[in-house]
C-alpha cells in the first residue's frame, strides 16, 4: 500500500512538473521576435501534400537557396496573428529558419495571399498589407532562383 500511494504521487508530480507545449509556445512567442530568427531558406518544394507531411529535420536534404534575413525580418516586423484556424491555401511555398537556440523551424507561406503557418508554434500570421506584394515578389523571385542557381 505504500509503495502504491508512493508510484501515485510520483506520477502525479510528474505530470504536473512536465511542460504543457502550448504553454511553452505561448511563453516563446512572447519573449522571441521574428527579429531574433536567421539563416532563413525557400525549398525547391510546393506540392502542398509534400510540403505538410516533410518534418522540419528533413528540410537539410531539400534543394533551396538562402533567404535574405534583413529583408524577411522587414517583412515580418509588422506582421499579425491571424485567429483563424486554416485560411485558404491556393499553393504554398516550404520555408525555414534557424531559431535562437538554432533549432530548424518550418514555415509554410501561401503563394498568392500575405499569410504563413508557423509549424513551430502552430500558428497563421499575416504580413503588413502594405508590404504584401513587395513580399509576394521578394518570394516569387526567390523561388525562381532556385532553378537560376540549379541550372535546372
Amino acid at each position: 500500500m505504500k509503495y502504491t500511494v508512493l508510484i501515485l504521487l510520483t506520477i502525479g508530480a510528474m505530470a504536473f512538473v512536465r511542460p504543457n507545449r502550448a504553454l511553452h509556445s505561448a511563453r516563446y512567442l512572447h519573449l522571441t521576435s521574428w527579429d531574433s530568427t536567421k539563416n532563413w531558406r525557400i525549398y525547391k518544394l510546393q506540392k502542398f501534400n509534400q510540403v505538410v507531411r516533410m518534418p522540419a529535420d528533413s528540410l537539410r536534404f531539400l534543394e533551396g537557396i538562402s533567404l535574405n534575413d534583413d529583408s524577411m525580418h522587414g517583412f515580418l516586423s509588422s506582421c499579425k496573428k491571424l485567429s483563424a484556424t486554416n485560411p485558404a491555401w491556393m499553393g504554398c511555398y516550404l520555408a525555414s529558419y534557424e531559431s535562437s537556440g538554432a533549432q530548424i523551424k518550418k514555415v509554410i507561406i501561401s503563394q498568392y495571399a500575405g499569410f504563413f503557418y508557423s509549424e513551430y508554434d502552430n500558428s497563421f500570421y499575416e504580413v503588413d498589407s502594405e508590404d504584401q506584394q513587395q513580399w509576394l515578389s521578394f518570394l516569387s523571385n526567390s523561388y525562381q532562383n532556385i532553378f537560376q542557381n540549379s541550372g535546372k
